[in-house]
């Protein structure tokens, strides 16, 4: 189904991601105006914004992630983020986002339905945290070109964790050769073929196990949660935002 007004759209990253994002803007009725990518990078270097665009939608690279926030930030380009690898400068974003009334939405996942795995999770996290028989832990498995580990997703998934947890105080990434601090979360990934996407979240106890699992049939989910986000954005708000409260605006719709 189309969106209700068209956008015009600057695409950073014209990867697979990429790709995605520009078949599932089409069919919503948006346009994409420019492209950018490592041979056409993003003018971070001006203050001039992509004035054709109403929105731009970032999946690039890591390494370029911050500056790109900067860039958007700088100079009034609204922006929707799937980037990841720049949340320890979240502090400094936040200066910038408020220094020049910018507009970000940002997000390591935009699977509509890894957003309702972690209300689901958020749910569950107040009995969870009185029943310490129940041992939590992540796991993700990507495919082989993925080029962080653990992914945003499992970090993110990892942190709600322990913010509901008094008993988890940190994250423990990858293999453990020793036996693990019983106040970490163990978070662990598996890279292997094709595998758009599987994050798991396990409960053991003696008695049972308990999971909450996401799989992702193809990257079209993702693409369309970030031109949803983008079409949201776009409708005239400034700050910095997630996936989070463009849910929480339209279920309250």
């Amino acid at each position: 189904m189309a969106a209700s007004s068209s956008l015009a759209i600057a695409l950073v990253g014209t990867g697979q991601m990429g790709q995605a994002v520009e078949a599932v803007a089409h069919e919503r009725g948006h346009t994409i105006v420019s492209r950018f990518n490592a041979e056409q990078p993003l003018p971070v270097d001006t203050q001039t914004s992509l004035k054709d665009a109403d929105v731009a939608i970032d999946f690039s690279l890591p390494h370029t992630a911050t500056a790109h926030v900067k860039y958007y930030c700088t100079s009034g380009q609204p922006a929707v983020v799937g980037t990841t690898g720049w949340y320890d400068a979240l502090d400094e974003v936040k200066g910038w986002v408020k220094a020049h009334d910018a507009s970000v939405l940002y997000a390591p996942n935009f699977s509509i339905g890894v957003a309702l795995l972690v209300r689901a999770l958020r749910g569950v996290l107040p009995l969870l945290d009185d029943l310490p028989e129940y041992d939590a832990f992540v796991h993700e498995i990507h495919h082989t070109n993925k080029v962080d580990s653990p992914s945003g997703t499992a970090e993110m998934l990892g942190d709600t964790l322990i913010e509901g947890l008094r008993r988890k105080t940190h994250q423990a990434v990858e293999a453990q050769h020793g036996k693990i601090d019983p106040q970490a979360l163990h978070v662990s990934s598996t890279r292997a073929g094709n595998v758009f996407g599987e994050h798991t979240i396990g409960l053991d106890s003696a008695f049972d196990q308990v999971t909450l699992r996401h799989v992702a049939k193809g990257r079209e989910g993702f693409a369309f949660g970030a031109v949803r986000a983008a079409e949201w954005l776009a409708e005239g708000r400034s700050g910095l935002f997630t996936l989070d409260d463009m849910l929480d605006d339209v279920i309250g719709r």
